[in-house]
């Protein structure tokens, strides 16, 4: 559909007009000194300057108005994440921006046109990582941290994407959709980070920050760009932290939750040699200031999450080994070890990983530990765990035992090769690099 109309469709909506004169909402407070109790039920600005409706009085059956500036004599009482919610983008400005601006259409539709190219081309590189249980499991803590529309009309859906990246990085598009990274769900230690996590970058959606930074780049004659819109300021970053707290809060949750959440990022940032990834400039400003606001009792490593995030954790430990991030890999290897999900592959990866860390003898000792808890206690190792095996043995200098081995290797090679010549199809990629190995074990053992 064209932009003029869409435009054209939201100019004519029946309720279009009403949602400039009021905003609905639900939240109760309680009067500091006589302890009465209200409940708020829309947001007015008549005359030029904010005020609140509340509900009609039990005895007269009025409903009365308030100034804002005398809600200061007022505690508000949210009684659920919606009114909590309603509560923090009153107090923000927001309602007061709409009802004195209008929702901003016409920007908000360009911001969202922005969203949509960056998921098209996301798309088209098959960046998302797909788990359709732990989307289900991500979904759940979504659905308790904001609802799925705003509540005051504003455009956007709340949903999310898993994007395949071992950085660390989560973020709210404009038009609601979350992107959290492989690496920042790793990098996590159980879903109550991860509900700090999202109720931080949620508050970002919910108090129109990418409005706010939208108008700003107009202003400074820079055309935007989605990195605009995403790049908040140390105020908004700050805002945000608060409602990640006040979220928390609900569930029972302490605010050092989201302190160990930004803790680990920063640790896990460094993992990969991102020393930066917490800094004024990185993904995630301030971060190790933010965090000592919030320090407390670090969350420990939750099992349960741990099971549950496996296959990230295996997808993101390859993807460390071939860039070379053999401290990372193995970090991650041990979590799926102690979790109780390792498999065969990724315990001949680790082996690798630590024999490319390793400097000293104790070390290869360790990686050959790794490396034979699969070749000597399974009945049907992967082929490559004896290559590996080998290249330790030499490394060490036991030629014997390492000649040894690679007759082990080679026989394993050949049982391949009668497998995938079995096989329906063309095998003959598989066949070539079979062969291939066979001629390196050749030439080794005359080494």
């Amino acid at each position: 559909m064209k932009k003029a109309a869409i435009l054209l469709i939201i100019l004519f909506l029946p309720a279009c007009g009403e949602a400039f004169s009021q905003i609905q909402v639900s939240i109760k407070a309680r009067n500091r000194t006589t302890g009465d109790t209200i409940t708020i039920k829309s947001v007015t600005r008549p005359h030029g300057l904010l005020a609140v409706q509340t509900d009609p009085d039990p005895q007269t059956g009025k409903a009365f108005s308030i100034p804002y500036a005398v809600l200061r004599n007022y505690r508000f009482i949210p009684e659920n994440i919606e009114s909590l919610w309603q509560k923090k983008i009153l107090e923000s400005g927001v309602y007061e921006n709409i009802l004195k601006s209008g929702y901003s259409y016409d920007r908000r539709y360009n911001m969202e046109e922005l969203m949509k190219d960056y998921l098209s081309q996301a798309e088209k590189n098959n960046s998302f990582f797909i788990d359709s249980y732990l989307e289900a499991r991500l979904y759940a803590i979504l659905r308790k941290v904001y609802p799925v529309r705003h509540t005051d009309r504003r455009p956007g859906v709340l949903s999310l994407r898993i994007l395949s990246n071992i950085t660390p990085d989560a973020w709210v598009g404009p038009d609601g959709t979350m992107i959290i990274s492989t690496g920042m769900i790793s990098a996590l230690n159980g879903e109550d980070e991860l509900m700090a996590l999202m109720a931080q970058e949620v508050a970002h959606f919910a108090l129109d920050h990418h409005l706010v930074n939208y108008s700003n780049t107009l202003m400074a004659g820079v055309i935007p760009a989605l990195g605009n819109l995403i790049r908040y300021s140390t105020e908004q970053e700050l805002e945000a932290d608060r409602c990640a707290c006040d979220v928390l809060g609900m569930y029972g949750l302490n605010p050092s939750v989201l302190g160990s959440a930004l803790s680990n990022v920063i640790a896990f940032g460094e993992l990969m040699g991102n020393y930066y990834l917490g800094t004024t400039t990185g993904f995630f400003p301030d971060a190790a200031t933010r965090a000592v606001s919030y320090s407390g009792k670090v969350s420990e490593i939750s099992a349960d999450f741990d099971k549950l995030i496996a296959p990230v954790i295996s997808y993101n430990a390859y993807s460390a080994y071939n860039q070379s991030q053999y401290l990372l890999c193995r970090r991650l290897l041990e979590r799926n070890i102690a979790s109780g999900e390792a498999s065969a592959d990724e315990m001949v990866l680790l082996s690798q990983a630590m024999m490319n860390l390793s400097g000293s003898d104790a070390g290869d000792e360790e990686a050959l530990a790794v490396i034979r808890s699969v070749t000597t206690g399974m009945t049907a190792p992967p082929t490559v765990a004896f290559k590996q095996e080998a290249l330790l043995l030499m490394r060490m200098g036991r030629f014997s035992d390492a000649g040894n081995t690679l007759h082990r290797y080679e026989e394993a090679l050949s049982g391949d090769e009668q497998m995938y010549r079995s096989m329906p199809g063309d095998q003959s990629r598989m066949l070539e690099y079979l062969a291939s190995e066979k001629e390196w074990v050749a030439r080794t053992l005359k080494r």
